[in-house]
């Protein structure tokens, strides 16, 4: 979908990652006496601490990942539960939580204006991690309008809205329509489809529904959409990865479509949900092949809860309400549209934010750079082979895939079809509450669903396929 970084580029950020980035973040605050000194240097020793973990070159792959996934709660514990569904919500490591604690108690020892406005302490905090976050998706840091292309949100919902409910660029008499997948995440298909009949009337615009074959080729999907793109498209928008069915749209497809809507200078946005991306695999948005692009934080990225990133570029920026009106980061109210921020801060006008969650969400990020050296979405991908081929090795033919067996179509999101049938429990639940298993993942009394990520183990893998097995021989 976006062009790859260069891994050399990568491995070198991530080599140089190191006490003196984690300084940059935090002694703003100890300077001015927020957090001692002492403590200054504690948070970034203890973060610091992961990442030279991360860099232990000594260890092999699964004697890496087995150590990493001790930075998290959930592997200490004698009967913890173990999560395999990085779609819905991931644990974060030990270390950020433990400094999120810190700088919760720290920050309400001062709740100062000062701190929180025009040049204040906080404030250049988080111009620091708008930065860090803008060179984790490929932009410079170093350039104002590229690091201001990136809004820091709470979560993908609330971009997702203010895309749908924030244009006021529709066509005046005549019908437009907006073009979508039909996988998309509800955020991005039912508020389009409740903002299309808003009042029980015939609304501002037409919505079209994009289905297609998961066996179809590329070209074919493609034209499912192109097909459906034309003068009165204002929006096309899909998830890159569904959560559903954890199909894959292919990064030609992606192509395809920015291609056609550019070649016939359609006035048409392109709007990629990527909330099954960031974290998932590589996002470089110099060349993203849309016109924005949003995710949450709190799944795959494995960063704090309301948070998410949102970029949008500069030249559709205009073309968008705030769906929200209140201050910005610096506590500060835009009483004229000539004073509206003219980039994606615009959509940061959200009132007192959670500081400290914005401020993990930069470590999270420092986090990614220094496992880069360790391939961590090759890594996630081969769980899900290793799933899959674990399922059909085991008992060939027992398990019908919901998810594509081809790799180029899929990432981390695994789903199966599991009847209930005559069985006591759904798959669901029963691997959840039974004692020799404890697996979270997702489903109902038809599916399953489980999202593997960097912070299980092959072990986890192998003990949720026994649960797996032992459930579909259970009968009344």
């Amino acid at each position: 979908m976006f062009k790859t970084i260069d891994s050399k580029t990568l491995e070198k950020a991530a080599l140089t990652m190191d006490n003196v980035t984690l300084h940059q973040l935090f002694d703003p605050i100890a300077n001015a006496k927020i957090i001692s000194k002492a403590e200054c240097d504690g948070i970034c020793n203890e973060i610091h601490a992961l990442f030279k973990l991360i860099q232990n070159n000594q260890l092999s792959d699964e004697e890496f990942w087995s150590d990493f996934q001790k930075q998290f709660g959930f592997a200490n514990l004698e009967e913890g539960v173990t999560p395999i569904n990085a779609a819905n919500l991931c644990p974060e490591p030990i270390a950020l939580l433990n400094t999120a604690n810190k700088l919760r108690l720290a920050y309400n020892n001062n709740v100062a204006q000062q701190t929180r406005m025009a040049e204040g302490e906080r404030v250049e905090q988080l111009q620091q991690a708008r930065k860090l976050l803008a060179q984790g998706v490929g932009l410079n840091p170093e350039v104002k309008e590229e690091v201001e292309s990136v809004a820091m949100v709470r979560n993908a919902s609330e971009a997702n809205n203010a895309i749908s409910c924030g244009f006021r660029n529709w066509s005046l008499g005549e019908r437009d329509n907006v073009v979508l997948w039909v996988e998309n995440h509800p955020t991005n298909l039912e508020a389009w489809r409740l903002r299309s009949n808003w009042n029980n009337s015939d609304g501002l615009f037409d919505i079209i529904e994009v289905n297609f074959d998961p066996n179809a080729s590329d070209e074919e999907i493609t034209r499912a959409f192109t097909e459906q793109i034309n003068a009165r498209t204002r929006f096309c928008s899909y998830s890159k990865t569904s959560n559903g069915s954890g199909f894959r749209i292919p990064d030609s497809v992606t192509q395809g479509i920015w291609d056609h809507v550019q070649a016939h200078q359609y006035d048409c946005h392109i709007h990629i949900d990527g909330t099954m991306v960031w974290g998932a695999e590589s996002v470089n948005l110099t060349t993203p092949y849309c016109h924005s692009f949003v995710s949450s934080a709190h799944k795959w990225f494995l960063g704090p809860k309301e948070t998410g990133m949102f970029w949008m570029s500069k030249d559709k920026v205009q073309n968008f309400t705030p769906s929200i009106f209140a201050y910005d980061y610096k506590i500060m109210i835009v009483k004229t549209w000539e004073d509206m921020p003219d980039t994606a801060l615009r959509f940061e006008l959200l009132g007192q934010r959670d500081d400290v969650n914005l401020i993990i969400l930069a470590c999270t990020q420092m986090m990614w750079t220094a496992l880069q050296t360790r391939h961590p979405y090759q890594r996630i991908a081969e769980l899900g082979t290793y799933l899959i081929e674990g399922l059909e090795k085991r008992n060939p033919n027992r398990w019908q895939f919901v998810t594509p067996l081809d790799a180029a179509r899929r990432r981390g999101v695994i789903r199966i079809n599991a009847p209930i049938e005559n069985r006591p429990q759904n798959l669901y639940n029963w691997l959840y509450e039974a004692s020799d298993y404890r697996i979270a993942g997702s489903g109902d009394d038809k599916t399953f669903r489980l999202c593997p990520h960097i912070y299980n183990t092959k072990a986890d893998i192998d003990r949720a396929i026994e649960g797996m097995n032992v459930w579909y021989e259970l009968s009344t």
